[in-house]
């Protein structure tokens, strides 16, 4: 009776980790915008410093850009950054803010 039970119970622990642990960033922010913000978001990337990229770990820029405002960038394009609203379903824009560059921001 006991056996079943602590196995039981550490797949369920070792699934809460799995769950608790999600990589950040998120393998859509590697593949689309990790070519110039980089993957620690910083846009230090021999690309993201030609291009000027912003800094997601930037206090200013988190604090000065809503939600809908970077919805509307990275739908739509902006300076030199490209538009995606061809590329990506309005969700994974959604999610990308929401979970990535929100997920830079310093805690």
């Amino acid at each position: 009776r006991t056996l079943p039970a602590l196995v039981f119970g550490g797949l369920v622990s070792f699934g809460l980790v799995l769950f608790a642990t999600e990589d950040h960033p998120s393998a859509l922010f590697k593949e689309y915008c990790a070519k110039c913000h980089g993957e620690d978001g910083r846009g230090q990337t021999p690309k993201g410093k030609q291009l000027n990229a912003r800094d997601f770990t930037d206090t200013q820029f988190q604090s000065d850009k809503s939600d809908a405002d970077l919805i509307k960038i990275v739908t739509k394009g902006g300076e030199d950054m490209p538009a995606f609203g061809k590329k990506l379903t309005k969700e994974q824009i959604e999610s990308l803010v929401r979970d990535d560059v929100r997920g830079f921001r310093k805690k």
